[in-house]
């Protein structure tokens, strides 16, 4: 049995520790409901543990674990057990999320070790990129030369995330994201330039001086015109086979005069 993706359950009874896991089954392997799997951990350790749901399709299906489901109509007929070769989703509690192996976890960590080693110029909680508070960075009349307004706006697609944030400056509104783009040695949030100008957000000096010094400019050039954006990364995602992607098209970005 290979682990393809681990996501969690929509009911959080066991604070985050009931998982779906979805599974790829070799020829003639079985998996019944309430045996045994033995789940491969981050450390390369082994966790025993119990099926207690095989492919569930209603959000009533989870109530055998979760009390927070039972108002919602489970499926007419459970699955009692799945043979392969095939794929199917096993639901499991008592796993810590992000210790379970899989190539989505060791790519996560493979980014993470590597942002760690960039220096992020949106580091801030309000956009779920750090814990320092944007707030904190505002200066009213604060403004940045035009060639760094352009060189935030490179479109090279570094890291996304799928979720839904609230507009730090715009009660009510919500972004998607976050949504990063890198030069190799800087990260910062997409939006980063819109904060700047509309909102008066500041930069780090060093960075200011960075993209001003002719050091940058055959990089910087040869990103002008670069069509890369996350627009026409979701286009490619949206292409993939066994690839759900259910993002806009165009990527929940928002015009300058909208922010």
């Amino acid at each position: 049995m290979k682990i393809i993706m681990v996501s969690g359950c929509p009911y959080e009874d066991f604070e985050g520790q009931i998982l779906n896991l979805d599974v790829e089954l070799g020829e003639g392997e079985v998996v019944s409901l309430n045996s045994m799997i033995s789940i491969e951990m981050m450390d390369d350790s082994f966790l025993q543990t119990e099926v207690l749901i095989i492919n569930p399709k209603r959000a009533g299906d989870y109530s055998v674990i979760s009390d927070k489901a039972k108002e919602y109509g489970m499926s007419k007929k459970m699955i009692s057990s799945v043979k392969g070769p095939c794929n199917a989703t096993l639901v499991v509690k008592d796993v810590p999320y992000h210790e379970v192996k899989t190539d989505q976890e060791i790519n996560s960590r493979r980014i993470l070790e590597e942002m760690n080693n960039k220096v992020c110029l949106s580091p801030f909680k309000e956009l779920n990129e750090g814990d320092k508070s944007i707030y904190d960075f505002v200066r009213d009349g604060y403004s940045v030369p035009d060639k760094v307004i352009a060189y935030l706006r490179i479109k090279e697609p570094y890291m996304m995330s799928p979720g839904v944030y609230d507009h730090p400056f715009k009660t009510g509104t919500q972004l998607l994201g976050p949504y990063l783009y890198t030069d190799g040695y800087y990260y910062w949030d997409r939006d980063l330039w819109k904060y700047v100008i509309k909102y008066h957000v500041t930069l780090p000096q060093e960075f200011i001086d960075y993209v001003m010094s002719n050091d940058v400019d055959p990089f910087f050039e040869s990103y002008i015109d670069k069509s890369d954006l996350w627009t026409e990364t979701i286009k490619k995602m949206k292409k993939k086979q066994g690839i759900l992607c259910l993002l806009p098209q165009d990527s929940g970005d928002k015009e300058l005069s909208d922010f």
